[in-house]
């Protein structure tokens, strides 16, 4: 095993197209994971503040614009936050008007 890699951080070191693939490679998967743990902590703010908004003010639908400015994210990542996430629903009858479901 130790010799396969070896001979396969040689080639990488000695072939300058391989090392611009391999650092193309690592430099796309840091971004990917980066936009994993915004995406999810950002899914979780606006959970958060959706339970929390219908506990308190007992409002069942909340706008775009009230999540985004309760949750500091702009109003085009909720809005695609909330389209994507399993426990939000929009409202039929108002675009911009997003409900939990559980």
């Amino acid at each position: 095993m130790n010799e396969i890699a070896g001979h396969l951080i040689e080639f990488a070191t000695s072939n300058q197209i391989a090392t611009a693939v391999i650092s193309a490679a690592i430099i796309g998967l840091f971004a990917w994971f980066v936009k994993l743990f915004r995406d999810n902590r950002d899914n979780k703010k606006i959970y958060e503040f959706m339970r929390r908004s219908l506990r308190e003010t007992n409002f069942r639908f909340r706008t775009t614009e009230a999540i985004s400015s309760a949750t500091r994210i702009p109003e085009d990542r909720v809005a695609k936050l909330c389209s994507k996430h399993k426990k939000i629903r929009r409202n039929q009858k108002e675009k911009q008007s997003w409900q939990l479901v559980e």
